[in-house]
């Protein structure tokens, strides 16, 4: 009997075309890299190709959603030291990141924190053709040679002093850390630049005439590019307090011109020792012995009030310090910190916030923290007491330092507390004028312009309107005149 033919072989299935992550839409991109552990990373992955360039920049609601995940991070201090007579020295940067984390480390590593995308001053004084037209006019009002002669050598010591006294310093001074820039001055060159290390977009503004001499006091403040415009150069506000009064004016890239406002304060004790920090385009100013706060809108620069909470009130001649400061959340949302009043180891925030009775907007006390690792961090016997200042408070993160009361050793030490997770972390000792630098969303990441990655670096000028060149190098900014 025949036997059975054998069945035939399984038909062969079709090979699956293997899929790639260029296989995967806008919306499956920006799923795996908000699972990226921080902005740094991001910026990386950003780059690598178009597909995930074009992903990250075409949705404004992926940016918002990965800062509420990931704090903007801190990347070290720049640090200014005064020398004799009171003279800064060339800045420094102390570098702050874990060496572990590559992505970090690379964004450093091709950032510029020597500063040395910033212009070199001319050295020409401008002091120098007055004091010339001032010595040919003493001469030609009839004093004899004779005269000055004798008058020389005992002037000659005098003058060369007081040249050395008025001769500008060459040295760009650190004014702030602002929205990822730095903000300097230059009071030999007439000069305010607001630099990015780590893109090296560098902008140039003339300073208002004798801002340098005569001002008491003087701040400058960067007005950062919007998610609406992103690339558009940034402007800044210089506040200047003066022998009579207070003003503000707007400094736009391109214009010599400043619109100026009174400042609608007295010089003592309000102008003064006013206190200001930028906030999604408003300017507080926090007065000492004044019961509210200062608002600019820089859009309609127009001044308003708001009355600090009756905690922090602290009327002019009272025996009682208050020690507050007013910044950002993580979400951008205004806040004020402060240590508290009376004397204990606690931070207290407030927030601006309708009012629960009548539904007027009031500072809120919204949380209280106690800082219960201090003593660990600073190392002194638990019923010591430790002086706590808060210095600033940026994207929801509080740097403070500790200070020496009068009684107990305490180190001084500058300190970083986060208000989300309630972590207090020891940064360095704290023994000169620090300014911690946080990398802010960087602009080519924002808009939908269409540009490849190779137009595009961390290491390389951003798109935001920068005046140097494509190596890094600084150039003369055509559209500002020299002061």
């Amino acid at each position: 009997m025949a036997s059975a033919p054998p069945p035939p072989p399984p038909a062969k299935c079709p090979s699956a075309v293997p899929t790639t992550i260029q296989d995967l839409d806008d919306d499956l991109l920006r799923e795996v890299f908000i699972r990226l552990p921080a902005l740094p990373s991001l910026v990386r992955a950003a780059l690598t190709c178009h597909a995930f360039l074009r992903a990250v920049r075409s949705s404004p609601a992926f940016r918002r959603r990965f800062r509420d995940l990931h704090p903007s991070p801190f990347v070290g201090l720049f640090i200014q030291r005064l020398i004799e007579k009171w003279e800064p020295s060339v800045p420094s940067f102390d570098a702050r990141h874990r060496r572990s984390d590559r992505d970090f480390a690379a964004a450093v590593r091709g950032g510029d924190f020597a500063l040395n995308g910033l212009p070199n001053p001319d050295g020409d004084n401008e002091d120098c053709g007055d004091q010339d037209e001032d010595s040919n006019e003493a001469e030609a009002e009839g004093g004899s040679d004779e005269e000055v002669e004798n008058n020389e050598d005992e002037e000659d010591s005098d003058e060369e002093d007081e040249k050395e006294e008025e001769d500008p310093s060459p040295v760009w001074e650190i004014e702030r850390c602002s929205d990822g820039y730095v903000v300097l001055f230059n009071r030999r060159a007439r000069q305010i630049a607001a630099y990015n290390p780590l893109t090296r977009a560098l902008h140039l503004f003339p300073s208002p005439p004798g801002i340098f001499k005569s001002a008491l006091t003087f701040q400058f403040h960067i007005i950062s590019s919007s998610e609406e415009h992103p690339g558009s150069p940034p402007r800044v506000v210089c506040f200047y307090c003066g022998y009579l009064y207070a003003s503000v004016g707007v400094i736009s890239p391109g214009s010599t011109e400043i619109g100026w406002q009174i400042f609608p304060e007295p010089l003592i004790p309000g102008a003064v020792g006013a206190t200001g920090k930028m906030v999604n385009g408003s300017l507080y100013w926090t007065h000492p012995g004044r019961l509210y706060i200062t608002v600019l809108d820089t859009a309609t620069l127009e001044f308003s009030r708001m009355e600090l909470p009756p905690l922090l009130a602290v009327e002019e001649g009272s025996n009682r310090d208050c020690d507050f400061v007013l910044g950002n959340t993580k979400d951008g949302r205004p806040c004020i910190v402060s240590p508290d009043p009376w004397g204990g180891c606690e931070l207290l925030v407030f927030f601006w916030r309708p009012d629960e009775y009548d539904g007027v907007e009031r500072w809120k006390l919204d949380q209280e923290f106690k800082l219960k690792t201090i003593r660990w961090l600073t190392e002194i016997e638990d019923d010591s007491y430790v002086v706590v200042h808060v210095m600033d408070v940026t994207d929801g993160i509080v740097y403070l330092r500790t200070a020496y009361d009068g009684y107990t050793e305490v180190p001084q030490l500058l300190l970083s507390f986060c208000l989300e997770t309630a972590e207090l972390k020891k940064i360095c000792e704290y023994d000169h004028k620090l300014h911690p630098y946080v990398m802010a969303w960087p602009p080519s990441l924002v808009g939908v312009h269409d540009k490849g990655p190779n137009d595009l670096a961390l290491s390389t000028p951003s798109s935001e309107g920068s005046d140097v060149n494509a190596g890094g190098g600084p150039t003369e900014p055509a559209s500002v005149p020299k002061a």
